[in-house]
């Protein structure tokens, strides 16, 4: 038989497909997802979270913990990697971009490992990474104390992405807030920052187009960065990377009265803000819209006893690409509680985002601040906890929510504790170190049929310092699709 150059071609297409279905068969898909052929959650396999310039005068220390929780149990582990408990993978806390000298080495899931900056204001941002078996639920927490634990500021560190929001940041004179963008990548990547004041958007030619460098941080003063005469002082800020990645923080220096980070928060129809204490004495709400519409807001407290409309701020009105503030003074009245704003009409649900500045006791020096952040419906993971200092902010809101909050030490088991919250309450607690020291991690998990729950951490000095985070899922896992063995897909 004659071969032309049809069959010689068709000979290939052959042999091709047969090296195809020979690959397919010696790789074929593995774990849960193969065996029954439906989307299953995986633990993933790399995780990087960001610490940014700690921005601490020459009297400041700034310490770092980590946590690596591992899987979570139940959870499918990638090949290679030993899950919960396990050792396999390696992490690190170290300099951007992997070179140099790093902080702290990671070999062991657990939840006490340290860190320590080095001294003065030239102290550089972080990278926090880890893989395989570590890098499932990784976190880090920055936390910066000064005059002997008279302030404290502190973040739990961030994920490199594309979009953030903050609210609350201010552009008045004698404050020094500045926005942190930390690149962990290898190219150089590219921002924009759009401002939102009490009159509208705040026009500026220093927020567009920011170069951020490769294995490299910059820190933007907001005074320069904005128009503090177009702003009214307080401002929202929309940070939108349009090339590469990076991790956003925002610092706010109030000077005489205090410094802290604002966490970023989330642009929703409702926002939940937790972390309240009830010793508050200080508290100003600030909200944006800032898309086309004006939002209609009811004001609700989820408190110890149930849904609480704070007197004389039952609803605010915020208009279209405009921030808002309103000054709730001591709203908590003694209880711990969370902030829901949600729209007065359903029907008319734009997105907005919120953040509240906090002073507790009869301190007029120092000041926190929480945001409005996503529930927990899988696992959270809080690093840097004290032995004598944490409290543990747990609030439910439309539905009961069953918790089981776990502390990790150096080594050992974790101790649990389960928690039963009602629709509409705050609960805090006091967790225990599992072995008495400083440093330990928690973990916070909603039982299987739990309402979802929103999370925060306050560290407190024992004196006058503090500082709040929110929490949401630690992202310890992805939702892995569909497979199965199919060679029929490989024929024509």
């Amino acid at each position: 038989m004659r071969i032309t150059r049809t069959t010689q071609s068709l000979l290939a297409a052959l042999g091709v497909l047969a090296v195809a279905l020979g690959i397919a068969e010696v790789n074929p898909p593995s774990g849960e997802a193969a065996a029954s052929g439906r989307t299953v959650r995986t633990a993933v396999a790399h995780r990087a979270v960001l610490c940014p310039n700690p921005l601490q005068s020459g009297s400041a220390s700034t310490g770092y913990a980590v946590a690596a929780p591992g899987a979570p149990a139940g959870v499918s582990v990638a090949s290679g990697s030993s899950g919960s408990g396990g050792t396999a993978g390696a992490g690190r806390l170290g300099p951007l971009g992997g070179a140099g000298t790093a902080l702290a080495q990671l070999s062991a899931t657990g939840g006490a490992t340290a860190g320590k900056a080095p001294s003065g204001a030239k102290a550089p941002a972080l990278a926090l990474t880890a893989d395989g078996g570590l890098a499932p639920g990784l976190t880090g927490q920055q936390t910066t104390v000064l005059d002997g634990g008279k302030s404290l500021s502190g973040l739990s560190c961030t994920e490199p992405a594309t979009d953030f929001w903050f609210a609350g940041a201010d552009t008045a004179k004698g404050d020094t807030d500045t926005l942190v963008l930390s690149n962990n990548e290898s190219t150089n990547a590219y921002v924009d920052v759009q401002a939102f004041g009490a009159t509208g958007e705040v026009e500026s030619t220093q927020a567009g187009n920011i170069s951020v460098p490769a294995d490299g941080s910059v820190a933007l003063p907001l005074s320069r960065l904005v128009n503090a005469a177009g702003s009214g002082g307080v401002v929202s800020l929309h940070v939108l990377v349009r090339s590469g990645r990076v991790a956003a923080a925002l610092n706010a220096d109030s000077g005489s009265t205090g410094a802290d980070w604002i966490p970023p928060t989330e642009l929703s129809s409702t926002v939940v803000l937790p972390g309240l204490p009830g010793d508050v004495k200080h508290a100003v709400l600030a909200v944006t819209a800032p898309g086309v519409e004006d939002a209609d807001l009811k004001l609700q407290l989820a408190s110890q006893t149930g849904w609480i409309t704070p007197a004389g701020h039952e609803t605010i009105h915020v208009k279209a690409g405009m921030l808002t503030f309103v000054d709730l003074a001591d709203v908590t009245r003694g209880q711990p509680a969370a902030l829901r704003l949600s729209p007065t009409d359903p029907k008319q649900a734009p997105g907005v985002v919120a953040a509240i500045q906090l002073g507790r006791g009869s301190s007029s020096t120092e000041l926190a601040y929480t945001t409005g952040t996503d529930a927990v419906t899988q696992r959270t993971t809080i690093a840097g906890n004290t032995a004598a200092g944490t409290t543990l902010f747990l609030t439910a809101t439309d539905k009961a929510a069953t918790v089981t909050v776990a502390a990790l030490g150096k080594s050992g088991s974790p101790q649990t504790q389960e928690v039963k919250l009602q629709p509409g309450t705050t609960v805090a607690i006091k967790p225990k170190s599992p072995d008495g020291a400083d440093g330990y991690a928690l973990t916070v998990e909603p039982a299987a049929g739990s309402g979802p729950v929103y999370v925060a951490r306050m560290l407190t000095s024992g004196k006058a310092g503090f500082t709040v985070q929110p929490y949401a899922d630690d992202h310890s896992t992805v939702e892995v699709p569909r497979t199965i063995q199919a060679p029929a897909i490989l024929l024509p």
